[in-house]
């Protein structure tokens, strides 16, 4: 039956034959599209959190070094320089003195967490003399830069 099948379709023209491969072909191919499809949406999604994560670890570090550059400041006691990376509430909070400016000899950063879309907290130990206290410090992001915008003492 095969037999007579294949002569059936060989027999009248060879149009046929090549009408018949190319069908096979498209499906084949179509059959190859499908599957690269499949392949690239899964490699599309995992370079999409790559970049995210990327995106991610780019933004914490900017706003960690503008709060490192601020604790610097501090450190050396150069309050112009310090204003630089502060907001208009982290300045009120130091009219205010609702943290202590100067007499800071040496910081650590401690745990950090992202609040929200630029936002990020940070736990900072601050040594004066032999006196330890924990700050929170808010980072905020405003226009393409990072400013400190709250300093608070935890507890």
């Amino acid at each position: 039956m095969a037999e007579n099948l294949r002569d059936r379709l060989l027999k009248d023209s060879p149009w046929r034959v090549i009408l018949l491969a190319v069908a096979l072909l498209v499906a084949g191919e179509m059959l190859l599209a499908w599957q690269y499809q499949r392949l690239e949406k899964g490699r599309l999604f995992q370079i999409e959190q790559k970049l995210e994560e990327q995106e991610r670890t780019f933004e914490e570090r900017a706003a960690q070094e503008v709060l490192e550059k601020f604790l610097e400041a501090r450190v050396a006691g150069d309050t112009q320089r310090a204003s630089r990376y502060i907001t208009e509430e982290a300045a009120f909070q130091d009219e205010q003195e609702l943290f202590e400016f100067f007499g800071v000899r040496n910081y650590k950063i401690g745990k950090k967490e992202k609040l929200g879309e630029g936002v990020f907290r940070f736990q900072v130990e601050v040594t004066r003399d032999r006196l330890t206290q924990v700050e929170i410090v808010e980072v905020r992001k405003i226009s393409d830069q990072y400013y400190v915008n709250s300093v608070q003492l935890a507890g």
